[in-house]
């Protein structure tokens, strides 16, 4: 029952939407609009896509919906289309604003979109062992806007785990994957994992483009190192670079032959036109 929800040991309450009517619409229906119509404009180059097989986990922009919306639809339609069965969803995420721990789990029990409530995976947040806070959520958009997606494309029964990466390093990255790895396989918890980033941000598309080609080469060459120098090197303002080099070795774990396949690139300035964009890439890892 729903008292059981939002009270679960250490986490409790239920995280209210902080970004609902900026991000994306307050209301159900504005929600579901909004990415049905990025759903039918991109439905041609979904439908080239070729099949989802075992999904590991994806990058997936966290801008408001109305500029990324046609980037990550793919990710999530693809997922939608496997037909395939997680129970939970974990969504490692940046910290925009600097509050709380290096890296944490998030502390409720329940979390709230316009769409409904979804529950935490409380025991496998707290099989972690990561410090929790809630504290490190307020105001943070990056996890969040993930919700309506899920709940808008997979069937209800999953639940959430959100990891806040204010420290973003290899080996942070690659310590939480393993971490993450061995406490799904110890508790048997079929895991999605989500890398919650955008690529650069507010430079002309031109700048953009060249920028993220460095990073976004080596993660589809699979080279984790590589992809974290080129992000220092061409100083590429790639948001979530610690959720998407946890997700490469997370999915290096599961499956050393795993592929990266590239879904969608673009910017913002696809919807408003600007000589400063900030740019999405949509990408999906699978097993072979």
């Amino acid at each position: 029952n729903k008292s059981k929800r939002v009270t679960a040991g250490k986490f409790s309450g239920i995280r209210k939407p902080g970004v609902a009517g900026t991000f994306y619409p307050a209301n159900r229906a504005d929600i579901v609009r909004l990415m049905e119509t990025a759903l039918e404009r991109e439905r041609e180059r979904i439908d080239a896509h070729a099949p989802a097989t075992a999904i590991a986990g994806g990058v997936v922009p966290h801008a408001g919906i109305q500029y990324c919306g046609r980037h990550a639809v793919h990710f999530f339609e693809l997922l939608r289309r496997s037909g395939q069965q997680h129970d939970t969803v974990v969504i490692a995420h940046p910290n925009h604003h600097g509050i709380g721990p290096p890296i944490s789990v998030d502390g409720h029990a329940c979390w709230e979109s316009p769409l409904g409530e979804v529950e935490v995976d409380t025991v496998l947040s707290d099989a972690l062992d990561l410090p929790v806070s809630a504290t490190a959520q307020e105001g943070e958009h990056s996890a969040e806007v993930m919700l309506p997606w899920l709940q808008h494309f997979l069937p209800a029964g999953f639940k959430i785990v959100s990891v806040n990466m204010l420290i973003q390093d290899p080996g942070t990255a690659m310590q939480l994957a393993e971490k993450l790895y061995g406490v799904a396989k110890r508790l048997n918890h079929r895991i999605l994992f989500l890398a919650s980033s955008d690529f650069s941000h507010f430079l002309s598309p031109e700048e953009a483009e060249r920028r993220d080609k460095a990073v976004l080469d080596e993660i589809l060459r699979r080279k984790l190192l590589a992809a974290y120098q080129a992000v220092q090197r061409h100083r590429v303002s790639v948001c979530g670079a610690g959720p998407i080099m946890t997700l490469m070795e997370y999915a290096r774990l599961r499956d050393s032959n795993y592929r990266v396949r590239l879904l969608r690139k673009g910017h913002s300035g696809e919807v408003s036109f600007s000589d400063r964009v900030v740019s999405y890439v949509s990408l999906l890892m699978e097993s072979q």
